[in-house]
């Protein structure tokens, strides 16, 4: 019997262990009781108290029940001894929840000192939590199957039975008659395989599902363990997948991969699984011998990393880590720790999960120690950034690792860890592009001679600072150079601005340049174009020119349409308004005379001197004209008169 909860790990060294509170019986009545396959059901834990991991160190046998032969010596348990015919079964008081599937590992010996070849072999067997416990057949049927007792198998009916509601039962199996057509169900003898049987109970049932040759055979080297892992990992509803690792020259080896335990002839999957080993000898004997059980859930962690592929010297650098859960359990903590490139600086990092999933800390500085909770088919990515060393040669090489707690074991741990490298590219030149603006002050109403202020404006579009930036601007004909409250300078029109500071991408640096239209000059601007043009080594298109800035110019009145007209010629005759008989006689009115010599003919009726018939217009001097001619008039009869008058005195 054992306690309702198990404790996290047992050791050998005094801590606590659970101990049988049933007395040991005589092993000769033990195992005529088991062999009669009696009701006896120990108390256990409820499936969902247990607590993980679920560790044994056979210092005893408490936590379980002894079957048949089985037996603890010397801190292990020992199924059979080197003794034909022996079938011997230990088995959990607990029981297990089948949904969320098992990962279970265990040490093992097979051999024997008679220079006996050695038979039959152990496994590890799952059966129904509500099951009665119990031990299967000797020889062929290693204490799990059923078989008959006049053969091996040679696929009559069973008629000794097998462990009480069996699920399946994983086979180390030295003889290989495990394989045999036990039920009529199997391929006949396979020596030093690895064996999978699948459900039954009592005298039916256990069929062959799948087996594979032992890589590195199936015996030990004395007492010497042999570690095995088998992973169970539920699937849909009901669905049971099983894995097989066996230890070859220090390494676990993948023997049977995912093995269906559900399907036609295999009993439906029960609520909760009880856990066990046997173990039989039969004409042939070996000592059988497990150690240092270890049970933890199942669960499929992965991380990834995406890093550039080229790291340039003092520029930005930033990659993801990227830490998923496939299930079928919730990792809480995942322990993520990330050993960030040695030639990045000024490292941070930040973590963001996926919904149902945390980060055990948003963000930090430096190589990264997460703690993740990872829900089954959630993930959590770790973005670091920092900025590649000056000095960074060869490649910035980051290494990351996700571990799961103590109470799950990862059933893929191939991809658990994850190494990426950037390789240290030299510094390319750096590269800005330059646009430039200008600009004009005053822009409309210069007259020759006046000073015009040209603003020319650069401006860094990226994607690195721009070095000595300048500008160069040549001037038109019709402007001279004058001074520059900037420091320009001028070779006859060709200006050159120049500055020594850097100009970040998206700023601005600003030149003025003074200069002075031609005193003489006589157009109204549209010749005075100007296109200036920024400049910098870094630019390795030399700079976008401006936009053409043009200026308004107005030119003074020179007085050719003033003045007096001293005989230089005749006055022009009065211009007739038109009217709107086209031949200009239908109002009587006189035919408009040409202009006269030296005066534009649109210029006929402006001047001072011009009449046109306009109607009220010059009025006042007809008026005039005519007066002086009255009085003229006037005064000559007077004048005429007085001759008379004096010639008759005379």
């Amino acid at each position: 019997m054992t306690h309702t909860t198990i404790p996290t790990a047992v050791h050998r060294d005094g801590r606590p262990r659970r101990r049988r509170t049933v007395g040991a019986l005589a092993s000769g009545l033990l195992a005529a009781a088991v062999l009669a396959a009696p009701a006896f059901l120990p108390s256990s834990s409820s499936a969902d108290d247990l607590a993980f991991p679920y560790v044994d160190r056979f210092d005893s046998a408490a936590g379980g029940t002894l079957s048949g032969d089985a037996h603890v010596v010397d801190g292990r348990l020992r199924l059979t001894d080197q003794t034909n015919d022996q079938a011997g079964a230990w088995s959990t008081d607990d029981t297990f929840r089948s949904d969320l599937g098992l990962d279970i590992e265990f040490d093992y010996a097979m051999y024997n000192d008679v220079g006996d070849q050695g038979a039959d072999g152990l496994l590890l067997f799952l059966a129904d939590g509500s099951a009665a416990q119990g031990v299967g057949s000797f020889g062929a049927g290693l204490g799990y199957a059923c078989r008959t007792e006049a053969t091996q198998g040679g696929g009559a009916h069973c008629d000794l039975p097998g462990v009480p509601g069996g699920f399946a039962a994983v086979a180390v199996d030295h003889y290989g008659n495990f394989s045999q057509r036990i039920n009529g169900s199997g391929l006949g003898r396979r020596p030093d395989s690895v064996v999978v049987r699948g459900s039954g109970d009592g005298t039916d049932g256990y069929r062959y599902v799948d087996g594979a040759p032992a890589p590195g055979g199936t015996t030990t080297d004395g007492p010497t363990m042999r570690k095995v892992r088998v992973s169970l990992v539920p699937g849909q509803v009901g669905e049971l997948f099983l894995t097989v690792r066996l230890e070859d020259g220090g390494v676990l080896r993948t023997v049977l991969d995912r093995v269906p335990l559900h399907g036609d002839s295999q009993a439906p999957l029960p609520d909760t699984l009880r856990l066990g080993f046997a173990a039989a000898t039969g004409s042939f004997v070996d000592r059988h011998e497990v150690d240092d059980l270890r049970v933890s859930q199942p669960v499929d962690l992965a991380v990834a990393q995406e890093a550039p592929a080229l790291a340039t010297p003092g520029h930005p650098f930033a990659y993801t880590v990227t830490a998923t859960d496939a299930g079928p359990n919730r990792s809480d903590p995942s322990a993520l720790q990330v050993d960030v490139p040695d030639g990045l600086r000024d490292v941070s990092w930040t973590c963001t999960a996926t919904s149902g999933s945390t980060c055990g800390t948003t963000s930090g500085t430096g190589d990264v120690d997460e703690g993740l909770d990872l829900a089954a088919g959630g993930s959590a990515t770790v973005t670091v950034t920092g900025t590649v060393a000056d000095d960074a040669t060869g490649t910035l090489d980051s290494t990351a690792t996700i571990t799961p707690p103590a109470s799950l074991s990862d059933v893929d741990e191939s991809d658990n860890r994850s190494a990426v490298s950037s390789p240290v590219g030299a510094a390319p030149d750096p590269e800005a592009q330059l646009e430039t603006d200008k600009s004009a002050s005053p822009s409309t109403g210069v007259a020759p001679g006046d000073e015009v202020e040209y603003l020319v404006t650069a401006r860094n579009r990226g994607p690195d600072a721009a070095q000595d930036v300048g500008v160069v601007d040549d001037l038109p004909p019709a402007m001279s150079f004058v001074g520059s409250d900037d420091g320009c300078t001028a070779d006859g029109q060709y200006v050159t601005c120049r500055s020594d500071e850097p100009l970040a991408v998206g700023e601005r640096r600003s030149f003025r340049i003074r200069a002075v239209l031609d005193p003489d000059y006589a157009g109204d601007g549209s010749d005075v174009v100007n296109v200036a043009t920024a400049t910098s080594p870094t630019d390795p298109d030399g700079g976008d020119p401006s936009p053409e800035v043009i200026i308004g110019v107005t030119v003074p009145d020179d007085g050719s349409d003033g003045g007096d007209h001293d005989g230089a010629g005749e006055r022009p005759s009065p211009t007739p308004v038109p009217t709107s008989d086209p031949t200009g006689t239908a109002s009587g009115r006189p035919t408009p005379v040409p202009a006269a010599a030296g005066r534009p003919a649109g210029d006929q009726g402006r001047g001072p001197h011009a009449l046109a018939w306009t109607g009220a217009e010059g009025l006042g001097l007809l008026g005039g004209v005519a007066a002086g001619a009255i009085g003229l008039g006037a005064a000559g009869r007077w004048l005429a008169r007085r001759r008379t008058t004096a010639d008759h005195e005379g």
